[in-house]
């Protein structure tokens, strides 16, 4: 189960406020370059595949608005957060590959800086004993 660390807020929590900022920084500036459409099929593809792996990802919604992920949080919260760290984490990595394939690199250069700092917190935050 989760543990419970500073401010009475569980380990699970905290990795899914990363990860739920963490999609929306990146859907603000891959929809800025792609457009929303483009970044909603990419989304629902992504999810697809990873959540072949990962089901609680499924659930995920995705509009051109941005991804949402309010109406499950409360079923997430309730796994392993180093569960929930590796299911968005390859969802992520997904992302950027399909980012890299379609613009080479372009995107990736711009949201890899916002990635990977929130990546090594959602690490460090599910190691911690």
């Amino acid at each position: 189960m989760a543990k419970e660390v500073k401010g009475g807020k569980w380990t699970s929590d905290l990795v899914l406020d990363l990860y739920a900022n963490l999609l929306s920084e990146v859907w603000e500036v891959v929809s800025a370059l792609i457009g929303e459409a483009i970044l909603e099929l990419l989304f629902n593809l992504s999810i697809k595949k990873i959540g072949e792996k990962y089901p609680f990802l499924k659930p995920l919604k995705v509009s051109e608005e941005g991804i949402f992920m309010d109406e499950i949080r409360e079923d997430l919260r309730n796994l392993p957060p180093a569960e929930l760290h590796r299911g968005f984490q390859s969802l992520i990595n997904h992302l950027l590959n399909l980012f890299s394939a379609l613009t080479e690199g372009v995107i990736s250069r711009e949201v890899f800086p916002k990635v990977f700092p929130k990546v090594r917190e959602a690490e460090r935050l599910v190691s911690q004993k």
